[in-house]
């Protein structure tokens, strides 16, 4: 009996001082997605999680093997010399650090299959999260607040 009381003991104690992973916190700049309310992620299943804003910015989240986060369309606050599509996505989609990206295209945007998002909503993943706000914003991060990026017209940036 002692032995088991012992173990028990044993077993809370380490439980108590295991270390948990922790979220790292999201950039000060990094829109606040608790002021954005949540849909359900199977309303937005085509072909995989995806959706479109209002300023046709097209996202699909888990996507591809490395279940990354990409944009792509006439992103707003890219700088004027670039034109055609633009890409938001992870510098290196297999590294899991690695941060994400704001490229151009020669390329015209696709048209979109996605299902539109309407500004105030979220879109909750297992690896991910974006928000669409008044304006034009998209914002995008992954789950453990490490990386992402912002899509708006005064500017748009990754981290």
């Amino acid at each position: 009996m002692r032995a088991a009381q012992w173990l028990t003991v044993l077993l809370l104690g380490l439980a108590a001082c295991s270390s948990h992973p922790k979220t790292a916190a999201p950039p000060a700049n990094f829109p606040d997605l608790s002021a954005f309310t949540p849909v359900d992620p199977q309303d937005y299943h085509v072909s995989g999680t995806s959706f479109v804003s209002p300023n046709q910015i097209d996202c699909v989240l888990d996507f591809g093997p490395h279940a990354v986060t990409v944009c792509s369309g006439v992103i707003p606050g890219m700088p004027a010399s670039q034109g055609g599509c633009a890409w938001a996505h992870k510098a290196d989609p297999a590294a899991t650090d690695a941060p994400y990206v704001l490229e151009d295209s020669d390329d015209a945007c696709a048209t979109s299959l996605a299902r539109p998002i309407q500004p105030g909503k979220k879109l909750v993943t297992k690896n991910g999260t974006c928000a669409v706000g008044d304006g034009g914003l998209v914002a995008c991060i992954d789950a453990d607040n490490k990386h992402g990026f912002v899509l708006q017209p005064s500017g748009s940036w990754a981290f």
